[in-house]
């Protein structure tokens, strides 16, 4: 007589449960689970989802390692952030939006901090040379990238958060800075402001060149002046150091009466400078900045603004990224550019 019996579901949780332990529990083969778990169209949405259930009651886990060796793929996507202290909440809302859409596809999200000061390249080619992720999403882009042109070179996908100016054509999601400045203007041309400046995004990103034209465009085709800076501004300033000048700048004759931010915390330390300076934000001088946050909720004089949804940006680059590993689209469908969002209070 057999001495074997079937194993019961109580003890195979002892150990680390397999893709063979959710099969036997399921009454299903194994290929069966595994395409079910992965969400394989080819099963019913109802084995899928009494599948998933038992492998979450079992705690099973999906061995990366192994099935990265049968299949090459890591099931890993890389969001390469470099710093953004400039733009409020962009860290962790561009991986709250990039998450969803990983967890949703079966993957999961590696976020990489990059000090581009130390090697431009270092980081996407750890990457790519220790086979550490599927595809790569990259920001702070500039005109010629080095990073880009590895990438495309290597043939590894990969998404950017901003656009270049490289001849050949790659995935990219970007907000529409260019645009944004220009309305910019023209709102505050319509609150009667007529000396306006810009302080705009840090030299050599691609988007600080979007900034300059939006603004000049807005500046020629409404017949004003735009005030240069002495010292430059830029979204990486210090915080400080754009409140210092901006007062400086307000206690010399003929100031500005309008300027344009291209983040939120610029905007608020223009506001403060001014106020060092003996003026009134909302009566001597407006402000027209992105925002980012809800900071602007909370501010007065209110601030007009344009919205930036940076969670849903996120979203988006992690969809593109997916349709980009999955090569059934050429690239030059796969650039997408967000409208800036009017957010007027007054």
């Amino acid at each position: 007589m057999s001495t074997e019996r079937k194993t019961t579901v109580s003890e195979r949780t002892d150990s680390r449960p397999t893709l063979r332990t959710v099969a036997e529990a399921c009454g299903l083969a194994v290929t069966t689970v595994s395409r079910a778990l992965n969400n394989g169209e080819d099963i019913a949405l109802k084995t899928r989802n009494r599948v998933k259930k038992v492998a979450d009651e079992l705690g099973y886990v999906p061995n990366r390692a192994g099935r990265g060796l049968r299949t090459g793929r890591t099931h890993m996507l890389s969001l390469v952030l470099a710093p953004h202290a400039e733009i409020t909440g962009y860290t962790a809302s561009i991986i709250a939006g990039f998450g969803d859409i990983c967890r949703d596809g079966g993957y999961e999200l590696s976020a990489t901090p990059d000090v581009p000061d130390v090697d431009e390249l270092a980081v996407v080619k750890s990457i790519v040379e220790n086979n550490r992720a599927d595809g790569i999403v990259l920001s702070r882009t500039t005109p010629q990238d080095l990073r880009v042109r590895y990438l495309l070179e290597k043939n590894f996908p990969f998404v950017t958060h901003g656009r270049t100016e490289l001849a050949t054509p790659h995935a990219h999601v970007d907000y529409d800075n260019q645009t944004f400045a220009e309305l910019a203007v023209n709102r505050l041309v319509g609150k009667g402001r007529k000396r306006l400046m810009l302080i705009g995004a840090a030299e050599g990103l691609t988007y600080h060149t979007h900034l300059e034209t939006g603004f000049a465009r807005g500046v020629a085709k409404n017949g004003i002046d735009s005030v240069e800076l002495s010292t430059s501004l830029d979204l990486e300033t210090s915080l400080d150091n754009v409140r210092s000048t901006i007062k400086q700048m307000f206690s010399k004759p003929n100031p500005p009466d309008g300027v344009v931010c291209s983040g939120e915390m610029a905007a608020l330390a223009t506001y403060a400078g001014a106020r060092d300076a003996g003026f009134t934000p909302g009566k001597d001088l407006d402000v027209v900045s992105k925002q980012t946050s809800a900071a602007f909720d909370h501010v007065h004089p209110a601030i007009d603004s344009f919205y930036e949804d940076i969670a849903l940006t996120g979203r988006i680059l992690g969809t593109t990224l997916l349709e980009v590993i999955a090569r059934e689209k050429p690239l030059s469908e796969l650039q997408h550019m967000i409208a800036p969002i009017p957010k007027f209070r007054t």
